[in-house]
């Protein structure tokens, strides 16, 4: 099984629900690239993820292979603003794409509480 991502769109930002597993590069990649479309497609740049039911399997190697792509993509100049609620089991994981996603100028945060997550996003 991969994944599945439901999007709602809210007062000034869209909720994408992921639940399932990503387990290699190409899946984050297909998860990202559904993201930007639906920016792109709502003129909505604010994304709050909700990754709680996601069995997030990636290595920083493959976090940062992503992060290189995204990159050269230069989908950084799109302006778009992620706050992600993760699986707290996996919390590791999600902090170090916080950590190469920032050192590459994407605005990315893991947050514990739904409430600290919008009013970062909101701001």
């Amino acid at each position: 099984m991969s994944f599945d991502l439901s999007f709602e769109t809210r007062n000034g930002y869209v909720v994408g629900t992921v639940v399932g597993r990503i387990a290699t590069p190409n899946e984050l990649l297909r998860k990202i690239r559904a993201v930007v479309h639906k920016g792109l497609d709502s003129n909505v740049v604010r994304f709050l993820m909700n990754e709680r039911d996601l069995d997030f399997r990636l290595e920083l190697h493959d976090i940062i292979q992503v992060a290189d792509h995204l990159e050269r993509h230069n989908v950084q100049i799109l302006g778009g603003r992620s706050a992600c609620l993760c699986n707290p089991d996996q919390l590791e994981r999600y902090r170090a794409c916080e950590t190469v996603y920032r050192n590459r100028s994407l605005s990315y945060r893991v947050f514990g509480s739904e409430e600290a997550a919008v009013t970062w996003l909101m701001r």
